[in-house]
């Protein structure tokens, strides 16, 4: 679970994103759009155990949302309720909606990038999400979240980070592998990321 801030722009982050990434986070960030709706309904969520809460509803707002795939169940549940991007994402409404332009953006670029005669199943949902916001503080876009281990966080700034966390850790996991598209311009002009120290042995 995580919003890759690759660039303060939506579409460019979208951009830089590794194959990887643009499959699987756009699911990710559907997710935590939704959890948005869900908390918005029922803040106490945040507060209390599933046994404490009782079975919830599908909240009224989301009763127009897109089915899933396969399924009678329009939208998806709530998830990782702690996450720091899903509270990034229900801070406020400016926060919600870049995610949902990070999504859509996810979405286009899984169809350039596969050539895929259907879009993204989660495409659809994200743009209902971005038409149908729930109640959420329209106080501004605030600092985004930097959701990572310390020894990835080189800088104060998000972007810094993820590129950073991108050039270590994604890399040495052999991710960064972009179809139709060139590497981005952080990764072929780095020069030593801030790597992690060597265990001692």
């Amino acid at each position: 679970m995580n919003l890759f801030i690759l660039s303060t722009d939506p579409i460019k982050a979208a951009q830089a994103h590794c194959d990887k990434h643009v499959i699987k986070m756009i699911l990710e960030t559907c997710q935590m759009l939704y959890t948005a709706h869900w908390t918005a309904v029922y803040p106490d969520l945040l507060t209390k155990t599933k046994k404490q809460l009782g079975p919830l509803t599908l909240p009224s707002s989301l009763e127009t949302s897109p089915k899933k795939i396969n399924s009678e169940a329009r939208g998806y549940k709530y998830a990782h309720l702690k996450h720091p991007c899903t509270i990034w994402i229900r801070t406020s409404l400016e926060n919600y909606h870049f995610a949902c332009d990070l999504g859509i953006a996810l979405g286009d670029e899984y169809t350039y990038r596969w050539q895929k005669p259907k879009p993204h199943a989660c495409l659809e949902h994200v743009k209902w999400l971005k038409a149908n916001p729930p109640a959420l503080p329209a106080i501004g876009l605030t600092p985004f979240a930097i959701a990572m281990d310390d020894k990835y966080k080189n800088s104060s700034d998000p972007i810094e980070c993820y590129r950073n966390y991108y050039l270590t850790a994604k890399k040495e996991k052999g991710l960064l592998i972009y179809t139709r598209r060139p590497e981005p311009d952080f990764i072929t002009t780095s020069t030593a990321p801030s790597a992690p120290p060597p265990a001692f042995q």
